[in-house]
């Protein structure tokens, strides 16, 4: 069983492409970022990769919410008009993540209305925060072109990771990649716990019960700029709450059968290897949600 960031946000890979940038720094507030030493570079890197590493596809996502019997709703996701509200660049770079996953959502579903408005609305926030590359026009092109073409799309969104991972690095701006991906995780957390509420299914507590491994590299990683800015900081206390959160959830892999037991949620071979109670759920549940409101109002 591969652990992953949450099937359904169909990678963060909405957020891989919102991450790519280029301009000077945001005046807006800090985030601010010291001169990392080798050390912590380096730590920072395998973070990064340690939380990207096993995204699933976008067709592994789409069949996940089939099979859960789950259809589009776009009452639990952040309104994309609210875009310009956002004047401080720590709210800018989470609500960047957050529309990324919520970008991804809409696309796996085909919605490709509400995917050029999430466009939209990352594309403004994109050059608020001084990242004029992040939305080329180039490639606004090539979403519109393949808006009618899911796999097309997504693997738009998706191809400029790599490229990115380079030149945050080179440009000395991972600061603003660690918010994102933060608030794109704790968006696709949030959305998780949503269809969950609605389609409570095996395979979707799996993917919450999941959540707690890259967890730990994301606190990891956004401990590492903590120290050198406020808004970080307090990113990283809400990362530590939902780690509170929790507390008691099994998340090892190494199965792949997925039954009810006693009311427990049990994914795993003969040893259960990832179990998630009710209670559990709950509490993860309103964590991710006071976190993620207070992220986009």
């Amino acid at each position: 069983m591969r652990i992953t960031l949450l099937g359904w946000t169909a990678g963060i890979s909405g957020l891989l492409l919102l991450q790519a940038c280029g301009g000077g720094q945001p005046a807006q507030d800090t985030l601010n970022v010291d001169q990392a030493a080798d050390s912590t570079a380096q730590a920072r890197k395998q973070r990064t990769k340690a939380i990207f590493y096993n995204i699933p596809s976008p067709m592994e996502t789409a069949a996940l919410l089939k099979k859960a019997g789950a259809q589009y709703d776009k009452d639990i996701l952040n309104d994309p008009n609210k875009n310009s509200s956002y004047t401080a660049a720590s709210k800018q770079a989470l609500n960047l993540g957050i529309y990324g996953a919520d970008l991804s959502y809409a696309s796996v579903y085909n919605n490709t209305h509400e995917s050029m408005l999430f466009t939209a609305a990352a594309q403004n926030l994109a050059k608020q925060l001084n990242i004029s590359s992040a939305f080329s026009q180039e490639v606004v092109d090539r979403m519109e072109k393949n808006r009618d073409h899911r796999d097309s799309l997504l693997n738009i969104i998706s191809e400029t990771y790599w490229e990115v991972d380079a030149y945050l690095k080179e440009n000395q701006r991972e600061n603003i990649s660690a918010m994102m991906i933060a608030g794109g995780w704790v968006e696709g957390l949030y959305i998780a716990t949503a269809v969950c509420a609605a389609h409570d299914t095996p395979e979707l507590r799996q993917r919450i019960a999941e959540q707690k491994l890259p967890l730990t590299d994301l606190i990891a990683l956004v401990s590492t700029y903590s120290g050198t800015d406020q808004s970080v900081a307090g990113v990283l206390n809400d990362l530590k709450a939902l780690e509170a959160a929790y507390t008691g959830v099994s998340a090892a892999g190494g199965g792949s059968s997925v039954s009810q037991e006693g009311g427990v949620t049990v994914i795993g071979g003969s040893a259960p290897s990832a179990s998630l109670t009710n209670e559990q759920l709950k509490a993860i549940t309103e964590k991710t949600a006071a976190i993620r409101n207070t992220y986009i109002n």
